[in-house]
């Protein structure tokens, strides 16, 4: 269990040509004296700079597919890991660039307040 109420941003680059049907896993819980430490993350903002459509789980079998040139934001406690698959038919033209972080937000803060209950508690710390 994390020490850390919040952490750095970490960021992931996953270079192009991830193949159709490819896939990029990370499991954040495993780096000692980095993302482990933090681990588990409330944050992922996904940068598809691809034109393939991806689909990036989080979390418990948590998923979002990014379509090409957009992004996603979540916010959702429990990310001990991520994974991104090509779900277009070609080969990723362009890189993609994950960002994680454990940070206090204000759905978090309102929801500490109005049940009168510690914010480390709601984020697993």
């Amino acid at each position: 269990m994390s020490v850390y109420l919040t952490s750095p941003p970490f960021e992931y680059v996953i270079p192009k040509d991830l193949p159709a049907g490819g896939r990029f896993t990370k499991n954040l819980d495993m780096v000692v004296g980095s993302t482990g430490d933090y681990a588990p993350f409330n944050s992922i903002v996904i940068d598809n700079f691809s034109a393939q459509t991806i689909k990036v789980s989080y979390g418990d079998s948590h998923f979002v597919y990014v379509r090409g040139n957009s992004m996603a934001a979540i916010e959702q406690n429990g990310i001990r890991s991520f994974s991104v698959e090509n779900k277009g038919a070609a080969p990723t033209d362009n890189f993609i660039v994950v960002y994680i972080q454990k940070r206090i937000t204000t759905g978090l803060a309102l929801e500490a307040m109005v049940r009168k209950i510690p914010i480390e508690k709601l984020m697993g710390v």
